[in-house]
């Protein structure tokens, strides 16, 4: 399995990529996580990685996560590419319009329980 966390802000890359590791670890399933600073070098590691799963800020600088999502998801090959969205922003069009793109989505700050919550209803999927 691998996994792309992409977040401007590495303390948030950082809780992410701890509860994924004691997520799966948990489950004894290898795993590797990348992690991505901004939008255009998370296009750019889906050209390079096969990722399963990206956890995906929706406000960071250069390219915001809404952006990536809609190249992410008008391009044939990233189609099996599962995303979960992570935001602050609560206003209900703009996570309405993503999750209609997406397969999850959080609050940020994350909480564990929560992510937890939302890959294991995305790997049972996946299976």
């Amino acid at each position: 399995m691998f996994i792309l966390v992409v977040d401007d802000s590495k303390i948030a890359r950082q809780i992410i990529v701890n509860s994924v590791n004691k997520y799966f670890s948990e489950r004894n399933k290898i795993i590797k996580i990348y992690e991505a600073e901004d939008g255009v070098k998370a296009l750019e590691m889906l050209n390079i990685f096969s990722i399963d799963i990206m956890f995906l800020d929706v406000n960071m600088p250069i390219m915001g996560g809404e952006e990536v999502l809609l190249n992410v998801r008008a391009n044939p090959e990233y189609n099996k590419l599962k995303i979960i969205m992570a935001t602050t922003e609560g206003s209900k069009n703009s996570v309405l319009q993503m999750m209609k793109r997406a397969n999850g989505y959080l609050v940020k700050p994350v909480q564990e329980k929560a992510l937890v919550a939302t890959l294991t209803k995305l790997t049972a999927r996946m299976k």
